[in-house]
């Protein structure tokens, strides 16, 4: 029942009322009581707020920080390089002024060169003449060496050729020799033979010749009365049909040769008992005097061995002369040699003729002074109309590209750097514009007024921007550390050679002392004393104190409000 309800009740009852004023009153104090403790409670934060500074913090992170060496320098020329004439003389023209720019071969200085000019043509012909006179030797040489050749080889042939004929001319003296011998002796055998039978036939037949002729007289009776037996036979067989024909005819034909056998045997048993005839003798005689003839003939075929040994000596003679022609001919090669010499020095001719071209246009060449390189024209010696003297300088160049920059190191960094290491330099005199610097040297001992030592950077400078004397600032990077804990710069403080940094944990200040690593720019890398995602003061903390209350602003929130 709610308090409306109950006082229209007990309205006209004056307990009621009584109670109804002590509840409300009851009510009114029990809400009273409660109240108190909340409001007590919201003006104490209130007041703890206004006692809280508010801060700028930061949240540390994790991420990638150079390591740079930030050092200065001065620019200077990379060559300054005094430019000498080489040749005296009156100067024709000057060709470049103070300030200009250089390339490396361009002409700076003009000297007169009529005179110069004059002794390279005189030499161009002194090459044109020994370049001549080679040509004529080289003709030269080439016939005598052609007609050398031919004449070598023409007696090489006629050597050959009369080599072959003396061996045919021995080779048919041989054969004559042989024959006329063969020829000889055949007839002296034929005369001997004829003589021999002449012999006999006048002494006619000896008691063996008689003895053998009775003998044989003897045996041929004895073989046809064997073969007549043997007939007899072979005919009554033939008769009694007990043999064929053909072996009687057998039988008839060796009884038929028995008696002609005998027959001859008996006649040369009657020429040898009538001894030697006339007109055998006289055959005798007469083959006796043939046999003589033929030798007679046939030693006078022995001047053919003298005919063919003539031949022989012609062909001998012939080899010697051919012999002697090739003799002649390789002679020849004698005027070959010296005419190879002869060839040998034109050309030493022509050497020194280009040689003394060469030095003459070498010293034609000198009467044009250029650039040894490219740069800038620092001074100008010389003026045109002047003379020119061989040795003197006549301008000053310095080279700019690449410029180098002449940086001081102290003795605590010279070690972290090395040739070779790459880096961005800037120029007071150019503005914010970068370039890029490479190290190409470092000097191996300190200054001697001072711990600092020096480095060479090497710049390009393709548009000659970068003038010597220019400041330069260099950062070279030495490293880059990968996922590490960086805060701001802002955050750290440094006293007394302790680095610390301000983290607000709850709302309230805990001062560190930090390791620090890398500091580049506005950031540093914390080895140790700082966590990942922890929020740190950037502006402000000289006048906290640990434990004080703080609010946090972001940086970023509040530079943008």
């Amino acid at each position: 029942m709610t308090l409306s309800n109950a006082v229209g009740r007990c309205a006209r009852d004056t307990r009621c009322i009584i109670m109804v004023m002590l509840a409300v009153a009851g009510t009114m104090m029990i809400g009273c009581g409660r109240r108190a403790p909340a409001e007590q409670a919201a003006e104490a934060s209130e007041a703890e707020e206004q006692r809280a500074t508010p801060v700028q913090v930061a949240t540390a992170m994790r991420g990638n920080i150079d390591e740079v060496l930030e050092i200065t320098g001065t620019a200077e020329a990379a060559d300054e390089v005094d430019v000498v004439a080489e040749a005296s003389g009156k100067v024709a023209r000057v060709h470049a002024d103070v300030g200009d720019r250089v390339r490396r071969g361009q002409t700076l200085v003009q000297v007169d060169r009529e005179v110069a000019a004059a002794q390279r043509d005189q030499a161009a012909a002194g090459v044109a003449g020994a370049r001549s006179r080679l040509e004529e030797a080289r003709e030269a040489l080439e016939l005598t060496e052609s007609t050398t050749a031919s004449n070598v080889r023409q007696a090489e042939v006629g050597i050959a050729t009369a080599q072959e004929r003396l061996e045919q001319a021995r080779a048919s003296a041989r054969v004559v020799e042989s024959e006329v011998a063969n020829a000889i002796q055949q007839a002296q055998t034929g005369v001997q033979t004829a003589e021999t039978r002449l012999a006999e036939v006048e002494a006619g037949a000896r008691d063996q010749e008689r003895r053998q002729a009775e003998a044989a007289v003897r045996q041929a009776r004895s073989s046809l009365d064997l073969a007549q037996d043997t007939y007899n036979r072979q005919s009554s067989l033939l008769e009694a049909g007990v043999i064929a024909q053909q072996q009687y005819d057998q039988v008839r034909n060796q009884l038929e040769l028995a008696r002609e056998n005998y027959e001859q045997a008996r006649e040369q048993l009657s020429l040898v008992e009538e001894g030697p005839r006339t007109e055998q003798v006289r055959l005798a005689q007469l083959a006796v005097d043939q046999a003589r003839q033929q030798l007679a003939q046939a030693q006078a075929q022995r001047t053919q061995i003298e005919v063919a040994q003539q031949e022989v000596r012609a062909a001998e003679q012939a080899v010697r002369q051919a012999e002697e022609q090739r003799a002649s001919a390789l002679a020849g090669r004698k005027q070959v040699d010296v005419q190879r010499r002869q060839v040998a020095s034109a050309e030493q001719a022509i050497g020194q003729a280009q040689a003394g071209e060469r030095v003459a246009s070498v010293q034609l060449g000198k009467h044009v002074v250029r650039s040894p390189v490219s740069g800038l024209v620092a001074s100008r010696m010389v003026e045109t109309g002047e003379g020119a003297m061989a040795g003197g300088p006549v301008m000053r160049i310095v080279r700019i590209n690449p410029i180098r920059v002449h940086a001081v190191v102290s003795e605590r960094d010279i070690g972290r750097i090395s040739e070779g290491d790459v880096g961005v330099v800037t120029f007071d005199g150019i503005g914010e514009r970068e370039f890029r610097g490479t190290v190409t040297d470092i000097s191996p001992q300190a200054l001697p007024d001072s711990r600092n030592f020096v480095a060479r950077v090497e710049v390009d400078n393709p548009e000659g921007v970068i003038r010597p004397g220019m400041f330069a600032r260099i950062s070279l990077l030495l490293d880059t550390r990968q996922d590490v804990v960086v805060i701001q710069r802002d955050a750290l403080v440094e006293r007394e050679r302790v680095n610390r940094v301000h983290v607000v944990v709850d709302n309230a200040i805990e001062v560190r002392e930090v390791e620090v690593g890398v500091i580049r720019r506005n950031i540093v890398e914390i080895i140790d004393g700082v966590r990942e995602g922890e929020t740190v003061v950037v502006a402000g903390q000289e006048e906290l104190a640990e434990g004080q209350r703080v609010t946090p602003v972001d940086r970023a929130s509040n530079a943008a409000e």
